[in-house]
């Protein structure tokens, strides 16, 4: 026998249904008892795990056979997306109370309740471990806290992450208590609609030391194929001398469609066009990655099976338009369900038809399996509009009809099926569906605004940013101000960047409680908000200077300073430093990390918050400009700028000259600017800044 891998895609239940015509056709061709290992993505995830915990039935008699695909297609009827969106406002009033009890909200928000539907209607209260050994399922996901690939598996969390100087380090974590609903409900939390999910240490029974809180999100966002995985496993595959003969890709993604005719869309709308767009880099740049990969066997929904090639295929058109099907979690209609089985039937056919040497040669030539027969898409003998009394009939034909209600299943049904009379929960809305009309649009407007902020932010900080956090923290509000850390007050010289290597300096400048006016200028409560961090790499060949310095941005003394926690915890020193202004009183304040414990060649992060009166920013008649010295060099430089309340910037520019020397001055032109199309926050990123220069950014308001 063959140890062959098999790779499900993600795609909503497009891809559940999907895989489950090429299981079938697996497990009709005596192939399927032959895979050895399981990896899974989003939708994909949904069918791997069921079909893994009820392996003997889908190895079984057709009867057993559909008696298991029966509670997958149950579930796919149930409309579990639009369930989801007409419970969770109900949520509220109980997360109050079990929030002053103590208790977790987790089940109660959106990735909580699709948890539960997963627990309830196909997996049950199952443990990892209670997966069999054979065939091995990793369930892949994201991990947003890391930004790395990890799998669910038997034996636990794998977490794939780079680290400087190697590849790959896969380690394993124990995760005793983790089910198999969390595990599909992290694989599948589509981006957009629901909210990354969140587990603990107490979550998934480990240690708070060796598990903290994580975020995950859709495995597609970094590999919607799952094939990626595979070559995680080949050195472990190698080690047990069981390398793998082939591996199955089932891939349901399909070439992004041009929306130019589509006005803009809403906040639901909008959010999951850019998550599709994100989805679909990341399957264009795994299919050029593994095409032409040796042992790789793609199945590809896009495939068109001709009459000639099967005869008992679907229509051509009618698969053409069954590979455009949403990719979504509410209720598939019988004609969505029985053309993606039977085409992913055909499809898995026609790809272990070409690798005779892996699947072998005697593969069943039957009609594809159809849960639901009483629709049949394959091309009619005769032709397709016959002749009534020596005229054509001017009836479309059956098959026009199915493929324009398939053309209309590639669209998105969101406020159309949200309330649904089979549902008990659509009844409560209904005396309150006045009120409802009256403040939803205020609602929505602030929800939108901030949904699109997020939107940009993940996009722009997943480029390799740490700094989503604090960014996602300010979006709910300005800073409060704070009693800071005690500073010693010493004398300082120049601080001496000699054995260090600054490779990222990050700033992040709050403007929005600041008064730009002039009649603000002393105001003790206009104040600005500062959060700066410093990626430093302590060289390998010096050994020497182990005490790290910079000089913090605000020079007012009334400016509080403070250090989150952090590996290697800072330090403040102060000094008084004369002022051009006469009786103004400035400081200039230190921020100091022993690096001594560091190795050599390894980086640290040193990070810092302050907030002061903003007497570092220069303002004009309409506009406003900062000033910052660059002491060392530093390989990557971003800045995010908040404007002050009600403020929008028309244009920037940044000028630069040589410390001291403004006599020569240039343009910078930055290497990125994020978040274009929003005006109230100004971000950019530079590279390669050198030593000894002075930047001065000025923004101009509408």
């Amino acid at each position: 026998m063959k140890r062959i891998g098999l790779a499900l895609s993600g795609g909503g239940f497009r891809a559940s249904l999907y895989h489950l015509g090429l299981v079938r056709f697996l497990r009709d061709a005596s192939i399927l008892p032959q895979l050895s290992h399981i990896t899974s993505v989003s939708g994909g995830s949904i069918i791997a795990a069921h079909l893994v915990l009820n392996w003997g039935r889908y190895n079984g008699s057709a009867s057993e056979f559909d008696a298991a695909a029966s509670e997958l297609l149950d579930f796919v009827r149930l409309d579990v997306r639009n369930r989801i969106t007409r419970r969770f406002p109900l949520t509220f009033a109980l997360s109050w109370p079990r929030w002053l009890l103590r208790l977790s909200n987790r089940k109660l928000t959106r990735t909580g309740l699709l948890e539960y539907h997963y627990e309830k209607h196909l997996y049950g209260d199952t443990s990892l471990f209670q997966l069999p050994e054979c065939p091995q399922l990793h369930i892949l996901a994201t991990n947003l806290s890391e930004g790395c690939l990890c799998s669910f598996t038997r034996n636990g969390l794998w977490m794939m992450r780079r680290q400087r100087g190697h590849p790959l380090r896969v380690d394993h974590i124990h995760i005793g208590l983790a089910t198999v609903s969390m595990a599909v409900t992290a694989s599948s939390a589509f981006p957009g609609f629901f909210p990354p999910v969140e587990l603990t240490g107490a979550d998934v029974g480990a240690s708070a030391g060796e598990f903290g809180r994580q975020r995950y999100t859709d495995g597609g966002v970094f590999d919607n194929l799952g094939v990626r995985m595979f070559r995680c496993l080949e050195p472990s595959l190698a080690a047990d001398k069981s390398a793998l003969d082939g591996v199955l890709v089932s891939d349901v993604g399909k070439p992004m469609e041009v929306q130019s005719n589509q006005q803009g869309g809403g906040l639901i709308r909008t959010a999951l066009r850019a998550s599709d767009i994100l989805m679909d880099r990341v399957w264009q740049l795994e299919n050029e990655t593994f095409k032409d990969t040796p042992g790789y066997v793609f199945a590809r929904i896009t495939e068109v099976v001709e009459p000639q090639e099967d005869p008992t295929a679907l229509h051509p058109e009618i698969q053409r338009q069954t590979a455009k099907i949403r990719t979504d979690l509410d209720r598939f209609s019988p004609l969505e369900i029985s053309c993606l089985v039977r085409h992913g039937y055909c499809v898995a056919r026609k790809a272990c038809r070409a690798r005779p040497d892996l699947f072998g040669a005697d593969l069943p030539v039957k009609a594809p399996w159809d849960p639901i027969p009483d629709w049949r898409g394959a091309a009619p003998a005769a032709a397709a509009n016959p002749a009534r009394n020596g005229h054509p009939d001017r009836e479309p034909a059956p098959i026009t009809l199915a493929g324009r209600t398939l053309q209309a299943s590639a669209s998105r049904r969101i406020l159309s099926t949200l309330l649904d009379y089979r549902d008990w929960v659509s009844y409560i809305y209904v005396p309150i569906l006045v009120p409802l009309l009256i403040l939803l649009p205020y609602a929505v407007i602030q929800a939108y605004q901030r949904s699109a902020r997020m939107s940009h932010l993940v996009e722009s900080l997943s480029q390799g940013s740490q700094d989503l956090a604090v960014m996602s923290r300010l979006l709910e509000g300005p800073m409060k101000p704070w009693i800071g850390e005690a500073a010693d007050n010493v004398r300082l010289d120049e601080p001496d960047f000699h054995g260090f290597e600054i490779l990222q300096d990050s700033r992040i400048i709050d403007m929005r409680a600041w008064n730009p006016e002039t009649s603000g200028k002393n105001d003790s409560d206009s104040l600005v908000y500062g959060y700066r961090r410093v990626k430093i790499l302590k060289r390998p060949e010096y050994a020497g200077n182990n005490l790290f310095r910079i000089w913090a941005l605000a020079t007012h003394p009334k400016a509080q300073l403070r250090f989150p926690v952090q590996d290697v915890q800072p330090k403040l020193r102060m000094m008084s430093v004369d002022s051009a202004v006469a009786g103004e009183k400035k400081v200039r304040w230190e921020v100091n990390v022993d690096v001594s414990k560091v190795p050599a060649g390894e980086f640290v992060d040193l990070t810092y918050e302050h907030i002061s009166p903003g007497e570092f920013l220069k303002r004009g008649a309409s506009s406003t400009s900062i000033t910052f010295d660059y002491q060392a060099d530093t390989a990557e430089v971003t800045r995010w700028f908040l404007l002050p309340h009600g403020k929008e910037y028309r244009t920037f520019r940044i000028l630069r000259w040589e410390t001291n020397k403004p006599e020569k001055v240039e343009l910078v032109k930055v290497v990125n600017e994020y978040l274009a199309d929003d005006s109230t926050i100004l971000a950019y990123k530079m590279v390669s800044v050198k030593a000894g220069q002075t930047h001065e950014v000025t923004w101009y308001y509408k």
